[in-house]
């Protein structure tokens, strides 16, 4: 008879539960698929009511496959995409599909916003803000579907709803609002004349007024949920956030100097520091939104992992799959194999990896995806090594970013899908010129979710403590320098391509947005 707690990470692609102990051993894991909606170019959708099908589906596989009695069950926590946007009447019932993080149709707000020159704009680093963030995408909702809006009745986030389908309980997370909304805990909370400029005031009366610390009891299980699921009616459900910053708990990259490398649909670099760092390119500093007394800054990649996807599923030729299917290998797993022998550089590749455009260094939600220097040598195994080599740049300028502007790396944590490659993660290693650990546990957003759920349920004092009892490193990956010294020049093509293509990008964007009207 033990102890155990229940984490859920809510991603773009799943959602994904898995029963741990109290030592950060996961003993039952489940997965229910989500489903996108690309309505037109540079949007995307879910639909909130799949979530909780997906959710309920989730918790019970993870149940099942752990065989643990339900009833040993202390806490759960869940998590979810940030700048994931809901709206809600007053049933509580969604009145239009979830505008998703990755979803940049409201570039011309963010470009009216960032105008604005506002002092909140310095969590954007004084540069352009992105159109993923939530005042962005509300302030295009009062816009362009005016209806819509008078009938919602509640704005908040995707963790927001998971947590108010578990409880029943309205309330917002700390970090989301810190990280998205503009909100500053050490400054009054929301900038209420921010959004009077934005003149989106009045969102401000449609978001929930409580507000949760992570790991704090956000409610208790309610009895559909608990019937639903199989778990017990009143067990404490602890507060989530977003599902890159519960990674950052779930690899322990808890103390200044670390930094956690998230890797998924899209790649998230997140550090602590002891006080405040704005600068360009940098989102942050955000006070307190993983840790009270720490401040956090942030790079991010939009587009990464679902690139790689992308290709796998339009471009991956028939044979390839059958050699898959016949040797018992993962599809991944025999493009790895065969970029592997293609030559650092993928012999004149160079790819921008913005299919969504770009977070950051740049925030330019109009810059698109690139495959530069395709000639008639070249195999569908350089095209995937190019990728992955440029996900990898990407990353690259991002950590150079933070160097050049005083914020020192001791070490690079890494989890979520490009660790399952020892082909991607070797390259992001050689391009970054730095070791990279790895994690134990590779479910690290789910065993992040369980830390909470642990200080939810009272088992550990803190979230720092109970890291350290329930983290451990697997392995840690070594860079080729020879290969660093290759890549060196590679990222500065990398960079070149974006400055030389950036412009006629944009007219593209304005032009294809005329013509959809």
């Amino acid at each position: 008879m033990g102890e155990y707690v229940l984490g859920i990470d809510a991603g773009t692609e799943s959602i994904r539960a898995a029963v741990f102990d109290v030592t950060g051993k996961c003993i039952g894991f489940g997965i229910s698929e989500n489903r996108t909606i690309h309505r037109f170019p540079g949007w995307a959708e879910q639909d909130p009511k799949e979530w909780e099908k997906s959710l309920v589906e989730a918790i019970r596989k993870a149940l099942d496959d752990s065989s643990v009695d339900p009833k040993l069950i202390r806490g759960v926590c869940v998590d979810g995409t940030s700048c994931t946007v809901v709206f809600i009447d007053e049933k509580g019932e969604p009145v239009r599909p979830a505008i998703m993080w990755m979803d940049v149709r409201a570039y011309k707000e963010a470009d009216e916003i960032s105008r604005t020159g506002h002092s909140a704009l310095k969590y954007s680093g004084f540069s352009n803000v992105s159109p993923e963030w939530f005042p962005c995408k509300v302030l295009w909702v009062k816009r362009n579907e005016p209806e819509i809006y008078k009938k919602t009745k509640t704005i908040f986030e995707h963790t927001d709803w998971l947590i108010y389908k578990l409880t029943g309980n309205l309330s917002l997370n700390i970090n989301t609002i810190t990280v998205r909304w503009f909100y500053d805990v050490e400054h009054g909370g929301f900038p209420r004349d921010f959004y009077e400029l934005l003149g989106i005031d009045d969102v401000l009366e449609k978001v929930p007024k409580r507000i949760v610390r992570l790991g704090e009891v956000a409610g208790k299980l309610n009895k559909t949920m608990a019937e639903l699921t199989g778990l017990q009616e009143g067990i404490p459900v602890a507060e989530g956030g977003a599902d890159a910053y519960i990674a950052v708990i779930g690899v322990n990259a808890l103390k200044p100097g670390k930094i956690a490398l998230i890797t998924g649909s899209s790649h998230l670099h997140i550090g602590l520091t002891e006080g405040e760092t704005h600068a360009p390119g940098i989102f942050g500093s955000y006070p307190d939104a993983l840790l009270p007394g720490y401040h956090v800054i942030e790079g991010g990649q939009i587009s990464t992992g679902s690139v790689v996807k992308w290709f796998k599923n339009n471009f991956v030729p028939s044979e390839i799959e059958k050699e898959a299917k016949s040797s018992g290998k993962n599809i991944y797993h025999v493009l790895d194999e065969g970029a592997s022998k293609i030559p650092p550089g993928s012999e004149g590749l160079v790819v921008l990896e913005h299919w969504q455009g770009n977070r950051t260094p740049w925030v330019d939600p109009t810059s698109r995806g690139v495959i530069r220097g395709l000639t008639l040598k070249h195999t569908i195994y350089h095209i995937f090594r190019a990728i992955l080599e440029g996900v990898a740049y990407g990353t690259a300028v991002i950590l150079n970013n933070f160097e050049e502007n005083g914020i020192t790396i001791q070490e690079i944590v890494a989890c979520g899908g490009a660790t399952q490659s020892d082909l991607w993660i070797q390259i992001h290693a050689d391009v970054a010129g730095k070791p990279i650990i790895l994690p134990e546990e590779s479910q690290a957003a789910c065993l992040g979710s369980a830390i909470l759920a642990a200080v939810g349920a009272g088992i550990y004092d803190s979230i720092n403590e109970a890291a350290d009892s329930m983290v451990r490193i697997k392995k840690i990956v070594e860079p080729d320098l020879s290969n660093h010294e290759i890549y060196r020049f590679l990222i500065s093509q990398y960079i070149k391509t974006y400055e030389n293509l950036k412009d006629i990008s944009r007219e593209m964007i304005d032009w294809m947005d005329r013509n959809s009207q």
